[in-house]
């Protein structure tokens, strides 16, 4: 997609910095790469939060989402006005935990992200509803895991799924 085009994908920026109005910060941290980052940032928070304040820090490091996901719902669960999420990792799992903490009603601001790679996604199928990962980028066709549709992989992401859309890849075909 050209520079400047309209598009809902994410433009991922490549340094986040640490808010440091923040009162509580969540920090996680997805696959080896997102390890060095979190830790930065724990360094962060500690050097641009007040000395008289101590801003409560929990970090997590995990290999995927879905190991994050009990205790990112714990976390959102004791959110209090002022609490941080910082999410580091592969695309496809920080769109996902992003997405979770959407529905828990934490909101954009509150929410920082880095992403360290953009090769696998996570595929929403606009005709069954199955969720389909796939190392593959946006203009791509895959096979949908619910209903074996070609599927079309849209540039398009919703914040509340964590996921691009598919559709099917020969829509055209049926006018």
């Amino acid at each position: 997609m050209a520079a400047g085009a309209r598009t809902s994908v994410p433009d991922w920026p490549a340094q986040v910095a640490v808010d440091p109005d923040g009162t509580s910060y969540t920090l996680v941290g997805i696959g080896d790469p997102a390890e060095a980052i979190v830790d930065s940032w724990v360094g962060e928070v500690f050097m641009k939060t007040s000395p008289t304040h101590n801003s409560p820090v929990w970090t997590i490091q995990v290999d995927s989402a879905e190991e994050a996901f009990e205790a990112l719902d714990e976390q959102l669960a004791r959110a209090r006005v002022g609490w941080r999420l910082m999410l580091a990792g592969p695309e496809a799992d920080v769109l996902s935990l992003r997405a979770r903490a959407i529905a828990a009603g934490a909101v954009d601001e509150e929410i920082r992200c880095r992403v360290t790679s953009r090769d696998r996604l996570l595929v929403h199928c606009a005709h069954c509803t199955a969720q389909t990962p796939a190392t593959t980028s946006p203009g791509s066709r895959l096979t949908c895991s619910g209903c074996g549709q070609p599927l079309h992989v849209y540039a398009h992401v919703s914040r509340h799924r964590g996921s691009y859309l598919g559709f099917h890849a020969d829509v055209e075909a049926f006018r």
